[in-house]
């Protein structure tokens, strides 16, 4: 269904990305400059190592051209375009964009642990310590002929914590600087959670995280669609089975369960008079009697109602 991943754990300079990075570096892109100006930390306000870090993050959310540094047509859609469209949400002030956004972490690859934990990791490892995904990606690298050092591993991994979890400051822990505090774009989504667990000796606790599926009501109808409309390998039908299952499709990108699936698939249903849901014989599929040509119509739908 995707093509072979290159694995990549690098580029943040151990910089989450923060809530209005984004857009920040949207409109300097957007206003012609380049992120290897001289004068790049100047106009956006930071330093050196954040202007590589915005970029990255422009690059993992698939918000610019990898090569080009061009914004796509999501970001247009989502900050702007150049000042002709009405933003759909600029600010990311809808939780919806927040959980599109993640969906796209996830599934461009740019940056690999978004990939892996939320496809394969975390259906291994229920509940997982920061060693463990050490470990895990070593035997990764030894399964697929890369390598890559604990201490990169590491940083990764701590990166997507402060991205997902609200008490990123393990025990023990200190904030280095203030800037260094700053939440996660993702936080708000509550998908990574943590509970302390003693350790062997018993003398002391480490954090456990966990990724709990669950129904995801906070989760528009409309993204399980655009998923389904931005994965080329889906046909005219697709199984109930490939969408809890499979890699890059809704339940393992938005660690969601079958119960809140099916709500979905009932509401698209009831919403869009193009898909029908077969569950006869054994038969469990999503069909699609034609497929929109556009997927991003799907997403002007919800930030756009057609009665407004």
């Amino acid at each position: 269904m995707f093509p072979s991943l290159k694995y990549t754990f690098s580029g943040h300079d151990s910089f989450q990305c923060r809530l209005l990075w984004l857009k920040k570096g949207y409109d300097y892109l957007r206003e012609g400059r380049s992120f290897t100006a001289d004068d790049a930390p100047v106009v956006l306000g930071v330093g050196n190592n954040m202007v590589r870090a915005i970029k990255h993050w422009l690059r993992a959310f698939g918000l610019v051209d990898e090569t080009t540094d061009t914004p796509t047509k999501l970001a247009d859609l989502i900050f702007g375009g150049r000042g002709t469209v009405a933003p759909f949400d600029a600010f990311l002030e809808d939780n919806a964009t927040l959980w599109l956004l993640h969906y796209q972490l996830v599934k461009t690859r740019f940056a690999s642990t978004y990939w892996l934990i939320f496809n394969e990791f975390r259906k291994r490892k229920i509940e997982f310590t920061r060693e463990d995904y050490g470990r895990f990606i070593e035997q990764k690298g030894r399964e697929e002929g890369f390598s890559i050092s604990p201490k990169s591993i590491a940083d990764d991994f701590g990166v997507f914590l402060k991205m997902y979890h609200r008490g990123i400051a393990e025990r023990g822990a200190k904030t280095k600087d203030r800037e260094d505090s700053f939440s996660g774009i993702l936080t708000e989504l509550n998908l990574v959670h943590s509970f302390p667990r003693k350790t062997e000796d018993g003398k002391g606790e480490i954090p456990v995280y966990v990724i709990t599926p669950s129904d995801r009501d906070d989760i528009p109808a409309d993204w399980i669609l655009y998923c389904l409309l931005d994965s080329p390998s889906i046909g005219l039908s697709v199984s109930l089975e490939t969408l809890e299952n499979d890699p890059g499709m809704p339940c393992a990108v938005f660690a969601m369960n079958r119960a809140g699936l099916r709500r979905k698939i009932e509401q698209l249903v009831s919403q869009y008079d193009f898909l029908t849901y077969n569950d006869q014989a054994g038969v469990r599929e999503l069909q699609f009697r034609e497929k929109p040509a556009d997927k991003y119509q799907v997403l002007r739908d919800y930030y756009v109602p057609a009665n407004v």
